[in-house]
């Protein structure tokens, strides 16, 4: 449980200074998205049933991802309140991770044959941005809608602690796919990966017994 805890604070403890030079830079290397899937006795609260997308963003000291099945309590129009456009939206904002969640530290998650220029390429057709001003226009496009996910917070790791988590059999990688980040059953995402990664073993039910043809004749 210390262990637990103390791998909780360092995550937390993060600077938000690292948030911010995301948001700034877009010249970082593109490369293949990667979803990593905690495992089924995964004990830590903040990642338990997690499936996060691995960021192709490059930092000295830090791996940067977003939880992308748990929809959070807050709305999109919590996140941009004096946009008239999202007044009556419904869509929600999902908990991308622990580090600095809050409605400030907003990125988001979408599909575009012709990404803004602070967009970063995460594979195909799939990119983030941490910029306010180009998450805005993207929430306020109902075209848009069914193709983006605005993300609160992040999850990030310095890599011997990610290393560490590896190789206690925490998590299972597996390539990112866009019909799974912009899933409508979110909620039911880990489950179907797991399953995936980590499947359990056929139970066969015994046969019922059938009498023979010889035991049946007179």
């Amino acid at each position: 449980m210390r262990a637990l805890l103390a791998s909780s604070i360092v995550v937390l403890a993060l600077s938000s200074a690292v948030f911010r030079k995301i948001a700034q830079d877009s010249t970082k290397p593109k490369s293949e998205g990667q979803f990593i899937v905690a495992t089924r006795d995964l004990p830590d609260p903040l990642f338990h049933d997690s499936v996060v997308l691995m960021l192709p963003i490059k930092e000295e000291t830090l791996l940067v991802g977003l939880i992308i099945n748990k929809p959070s309590k807050f709305k999109v129009r919590d996140v941009f309140p004096d946009s008239p456009t999202l007044e009556n939206s419904d869509a929600k904002a999902y908990f991308g991770g622990p580090v600095d969640f809050d409605v400030a530290a907003r990125s988001a998650v979408f599909r575009s044959k012709n990404p803004p220029k602070k967009a970063i390429q995460v594979f195909g057709d799939v990119y983030v941005t941490f910029d306010a001003g180009e998450i805005l226009p993207l929430a306020e496009n109902s075209q848009q809608a069914s193709n983006l996910r605005v993300f609160l917070g992040r999850a990030q790791w310095d890599p011997q602690q990610f290393e560490n988590e590896v190789a206690r059999g925490s998590w299972h990688n597996l390539p990112a796919s866009a019909d799974s980040i912009f899933t409508e059953y979110p909620d039911s995402l880990w489950r179907t990966l797991i399953d995936r990664a980590e499947p359990r073993p056929v139970v066969q039910s015994p046969r019922p017994f059938l009498p023979s043809l010889a035991d049946a004749l007179p």
